[in-house]
């Protein structure tokens, strides 16, 4: 029997970098994906303790979290609230619209999916209480009421650590959260595996806090790789950034993501 045969996606796993070109090259994958029609999975870090905003929320609202108000600040393409990054490993997949998997939860849930199933792989063969489930509901909210960081607010398909040590309540603590863009024939969602905790967001508890189990960002770019490609049923193929995404990345950056006012129109 002939082997299946995946599709190309390219694969590029990039060192620490500011937090506005990490979104600016975003922002440019997700272009180039409606016009070459080539998913790109990517795995990225973050020089510097950096505070993302979501697309619509308001710049001043960063005061209402103290800690990390020197920290730099960048604005995301994508909606939902603001994310600490730090100790943590970011992922962005972009996908052109005719792709299986482009349906919104569609996408959210086999992502998410693929993370918990690693994350439980770390888990197997220690004792803790803690294993990784996916949120299946999300409480009742709207903008003046939902928490300012995205790590204190529930979605469905979110990927929880929930404690199943029967002597204790009932405790789950969100350890991913995504969120997605579509225009122009493609979609982006990106997403933060949290660790650990960051001192610029010490109540956010990350994986190591919970389980004691210590894993490297590099290190688990290099197993989710697979596992995101498994999920995905593509090839992957390692590469640099395009010269034209590279080229559009730069100009992203000078209009958008390194620009006050951009960063601050709300």
């Amino acid at each position: 029997m002939l082997a299946e045969i995946r599709s190309l996606c390219h694969l590029i796993v990039d060192p620490p970098a500011d937090g506005a070109w990490n979104m600016a090259v975003d922002e440019a994958l997700l272009d180039s994906a409606a016009t070459t029609h080539t998913p790109t999975l990517r795995f990225y870090q973050w020089k510097r303790p950096t505070l993302s905003l979501g697309y619509f929320q308001h710049h001043a609202d960063r005061k209402s979290h103290p800690a990390s108000c020197e920290v730099d600040i960048v604005r995301r393409l994508s909606g939902g609230g603001a994310i600490l990054h730090d100790q943590e490993l970011t992922y962005s997949l972009v996908l052109p619209v005719n792709h299986s998997l482009a349906e919104t939860q569609t996408l959210y849930q086999t992502i998410h999916q693929a993370i918990a199933r690693y994350l439980a792989e770390q888990i197997a063969k220690s004792t803790t209480p803690w294993q990784p489930t996916l949120c299946t509901a999300s409480p009742k909210a709207d903008a003046y009421t939902e928490p300012f960081l995205c790590f204190q607010r529930r979605a469905i398909g979110d990927v929880l650590l929930e404690s199943t040590a029967s002597s204790s309540p009932a405790t789950n603590h969100k350890i991913v959260g995504s969120a997605q863009r579509r225009r122009r024939g493609a979609i982006l969602q990106h997403g933060s595996i949290l660790l650990s905790r960051s001192p610029a967001a010490s109540e956010l508890l990350g994986f190591s806090d919970l389980t004691g189990i210590r894993v490297s960002a590099n290190l688990a770019a290099d197993h989710l790789q697979h596992t995101f490609a498994n999920a995905l049923n593509v090839r992957l193929e390692k590469s640099d950034l395009q010269e034209d995404v590279a080229k559009a990345t730069q100009k992203i950056l000078q209009t958008r993501y390194s620009n006050s006012d951009w960063l601050e129109r709300r």
